[in-house]
């Protein structure tokens, strides 16, 4: 399939498959209509956009790359580790400052890791009680990917230790897994993250869709599929980029993507 992957359009807001969500999306949907005066769009009216051209571009595609937070799975997982070691706050101020473009990627996950500081068995447990929410029929698709033939990655700006059980469910081998790496001392304590993988980084989504693709046949296709600005950044090197809002949306990348869905059932040609 040719084209552009990137388009412009009218952002728009939806609900969400993991639930208590709809009001949050509509503040966040503050958009700006043509006669300049703010309107909120409600969660219920927000259409997908080019979902039967975006099944076709799945289809046609021999790599399907996934985001994981608030894509794949419903929560944040960075966040919700901060809440569970008592950091909410805190951390939830230096996301706010990092998405106002005060501060590069990985030095914002520097500070909020800083904040943080959690334990090898402070992760065990958090993974043992608050598991990730799948997002709905996202493990549907994923079967289906697989059972047609097509290799399956998750590309995260989170960690692996939280990103594996995902994985597993899913039946992604963790070869598959781009992500980050949390670093702890001989005793179990926090002390730092593995700055080397491409996803601490600005830009590390693109690197992780290259790795990938030198791993393939050269016209092999790949389609990134996220929530965020860093997944749509990944084309190129990916071909196609293919938006998600069945958790989240983001206004920006509503506006910017040429497909966008808020189910992943919309890309499943009706199997």
């Amino acid at each position: 399939m040719s084209g552009s992957v990137l388009s412009m359009a009218r952002p728009a807001p939806t609900t969400n498959g993991c639930g208590g969500n709809a009001a949050l999306l509509a503040k966040q949907l503050s958009i700006t209509s043509n006669g300049g005066a703010k309107t909120t769009v409600t969660p219920a009216i927000v259409p997908p956009k080019q979902p039967q051209l975006a099944a076709k571009v799945i289809q046609q595609s021999q790599i399907v790359c996934f985001d994981v937070d608030s894509t794949v799975i419903c929560e944040e997982g960075i966040d919700e580790l901060a809440e569970y070691c008592g950091k909410g706050t805190e951390v939830a101020r230096v996301t706010k400052e990092a998405m106002g473009g005060a501060m590069t990627f990985q030095d914002a996950l520097k500070i909020r890791l800083n904040i943080i500081r959690p334990s090898q068995q402070q992760v065990v447990d958090f993974i043992r009680e608050r598991p990730s929410t799948l997002s709905k029929n996202v493990k549907r698709f994923v079967a289906q990917l697989k059972a047609d033939g097509k290799q399956v990655y998750l590309i995260s700006g989170g960690f692996d230790c939280l990103i594996a059980p995902v994985a597993t469910e899913l039946g992604i081998p963790l070869a598959h897994v781009y992500a980050n790496k949390m670093l702890f001392d001989y005793q179990g304590a926090y002390d730092s993250f593995d700055i080397t993988q491409p996803t601490s980084r600005s830009g590390g989504k693109a690197e992780a869709v290259a790795m990938i693709k030198q791993q393939h046949a050269d016209d092999a296709l790949i389609t990134m599929l996220g929530d965020g600005a860093t997944d749509l950044e990944a084309v190129p090197p990916a071909n196609y980029f293919i938006g998600f809002g069945g958790n989240v949306v983001r206004p920006e990348v509503y506006r910017r993507a040429q497909y966008y869905v808020t189910d992943f059932e919309q890309l499943m040609g009706g199997q």
